[in-house]
């Protein structure tokens, strides 16, 4: 058995363990703040300070239907020099509110993240948000997940390089060196990889 071929099953193997063993679950925030969508921005920023989060459910009627992060504000508010108290929630909420099952395990979890091209996913149960998992809180408790994604990176590569007519093909797929999550969409910024989020905030600072 080849060499690339075995490190193809131990790294089935690491994900199936993970899979196994640990669900969205065990490694969700369950510390959630919850705003109504007419709620001003300078009273969510508040709220995102005074509990040391990242994001803020958004209701209408009392029913979850969307989300906003500090990025929502950076992006939305910051870099469009907006006055904050005149912009309401429901002028940078991002939604639909894409979710994941408190069952469901960490590997469905990122793979939602990905394909949605978000960091952070609220946990819904019989209707109700319990929690939310970001991409830190699965990488910080299966540290290995960064390095199984590498490995199925650069294996993917070398199939493409492999079927291709002597030509590299485009590949900017890879982990994000600043936020250590997968994208599709990583570019080479002032020396590191940066996935598109990452390189906004990246532009923003040299502004």
């Amino acid at each position: 058995m080849g060499f690339d071929r075995r490190k193809e099953i131990e790294t089935d193997i690491q994900i199936k363990e993970i899979e196994k063993e640990m669900s969205v679950l065990e490694v969700m925030n369950k510390t959630l703040v919850t705003m109504d969508i007419n709620t001003d921005v300078p009273v969510i920023a508040r709220e995102m300070v005074r509990h040391d989060i990242g994001s803020v459910i958004i209701t209408e009627n009392g029913k979850a239907m969307g989300i906003i992060t500090e990025r929502d504000l950076v992006r939305d508010i910051v870099t469009k020099d907006k006055k904050p108290s005149r912009v309401l929630a429901s002028k940078i909420v991002s939604t639909p509110l894409v979710t994941v099952k408190p069952t469901a395990s960490v590997i469905e979890a990122s793979e939602i993240m990905l394909k949605s091209d978000i960091k952070r996913l609220p946990v819904l149960e019989n209707g109700n948000i319990m929690g939310i998992v970001s991409n830190t809180d699965i990488l910080m408790v299966t540290p290995g997940l960064s390095t199984i994604l590498k490995d199925l990176i650069e294996m993917n590569h070398e199939s493409l390089l492999a079927t291709g007519e002597g030509e590299e093909p485009e590949f900017n797929s890879g982990i994000c060196e600043s936020c250590s999550y997968y994208s599709e969409d990583v570019e080479m910024v002032n020396g590191r990889l940066l996935c598109r989020d990452c390189r906004d905030v990246e532009e923003d600072y040299y502004d």
